[in-house]
């Protein structure tokens, strides 16, 4: 199959460290790594453009036909105010965001960034990077020119899909989803509390999958309310500890069958319009601009949400590789990413690098340059082999 030559448009998340003990650790690029990737891309020749760039590169039919990259951010993390925008701004290179309103913190006071350590205001452990940006960091961005806010719909969150229980809220589970549902007031501080007495021990996690590429399941209140109640009336999270813990729970629960139910096709689609146009109606309210880029959480929409993405407004959308007819299409707008070049997928399993070459390989081979797949397999022998084998656990 011929290679399709693109515009390479990388998707980044957090920049900067590891937080302890956070179930998405793998998607932080140490800011030393980010800093050293973009460096490179620019010694090759690279420039970088942003995504109005692209959807005019798109257009003309030019895309991959020059050294250009556009670099993407998901999720409004705190750190890509702290680490990522200053060493965009020192190299004059650029971004887009994707937020969440869902998780835009509260407060109105820019918090200092690496360049309060660059000038010798702080030192670097002074700086506060885990959380996500606040209202006034999102409008400096947007004001700088060097970051552009696009959307990433309302909650990025899971939400039932039907009846069957595939596990109970337990200690050590992470699932901070069912946080984020039973109490959205607090979705901006989970990176920075744990969050797990938000919801009761044991209350049943059903199949799910994320909030715009399903029809939702409300499970009967009746389940949760049995399941919860017996767990607390035997110690609470110190149940979990009995060796036959989920046969027990299992046994204490009522029949499911017809108390449940699914969510109409207008109540999913009102959500649908909702968590997409409300998004970008409330960026909107916030940085004083419009929102034009979109981008859909965990790469998951369905028939009936994708269009709706275009209706409000969007002139690109990010689509997804799982979409293969999307995917080949030749609409200006779709915007197709690839990784950051830091987690590296071996036959040896996945590994975290700290060599930029891989970004670079990765763009030059996204704009269609031939004979680099003999590169890439070095480069992922030499680094399973300076790990020692030892696979990243994600």
């Amino acid at each position: 199959m011929a290679v399709i030559p693109r515009l390479p448009v990388v998707m980044y998340h957090g920049i900067g460290q590891p937080l302890q003990g956070w179930l998405w650790n793998h998607l932080i690029t140490r800011v030393d790594l980010f800093e050293k990737q973009l460096t490179l891309l620019d010694r090759n020749g690279y420039d970088c453009l942003s995504l109005d760039d692209f959807r005019e590169r798109q257009e003309a039919g030019q895309a991959g036909q020059k050294r250009e990259v556009v670099l993407t951010f998901d999720d409004g993390y705190l750190d890509n105010w702290v680490f990522a925008y200053p060493v965009l701004k020192k190299l004059g290179w650029q971004g887009t965001i994707y937020v969440n309103p869902d998780f835009v913190d509260p407060g109105e006071t820019p918090r200092p960034t690496l360049e309060d350590v660059w000038s010798g205001k702080l030192a670097m452990s002074d700086l506060s990077a885990h959380g996500f940006l606040n209202r006034a960091e999102l409008r400096l961005l947007q004001a700088s020119g060097v970051m552009t806010i696009g959307s990433h719909s309302n909650s990025h969150t899971w939400y039932a899909t039907g009846p069957a229980i595939v596990d109970f809220h337990r200690p050590g589970l992470s699932t901070p989803w069912l946080a984020w549902n039973s109490r959205p007031d607090r979705k901006h501080a989970y990176l920075t509390e744990n969050q797990d007495d938000l919801v009761p021990w044991g209350t049943p996690i059903h199949e799910n999958g994320r909030s715009l590429g399903i029809r939702r399941y409300f499970p009967a209140p009746e389940i949760s309310a049995a399941a919860t109640a017996f767990v607390a009336d035997r110690g609470g999270a110190a149940f979990f500890d009995t060796p036959d813990w989920r046969a027990q729970l299992e046994a204490a629960l009522p029949g499911e069958t017809g108390q449940g139910a699914f969510e109409t096709d207008a109540d999913m689609m009102a959500r649908f319009r909702e968590e997409i146009f409300g998004g970008k109606a409330f960026l909107e309210e916030i940085i004083g601009e419009e929102v034009r880029h979109f981008c859909w959480p965990g790469g998951a929409y369905c028939d009936e949400s994708w269009p709706l993405a275009a209706e409000a407004g969007h002139t690109t959308i990010c689509v997804s590789r799982r979409d293969r007819p999307r995917w080949n299409d030749d609409d200006p707008a779709l915007v197709r990413r690839i990784g950051s070049g830091d987690l590296v997928f071996t036959p040896f399993g996945k590994f975290l690098t700290d060599s930029p070459s891989f970004m670079h390989l990765n763009c030059e081979m996204e704009r269609g340059v031939p004979g680099l797949g003999w590169r890439v397999k070095l480069l992922k022998l030499w680094t399973a082999t300076k790990a020692g084998f030892s696979p990243l656990k994600t």
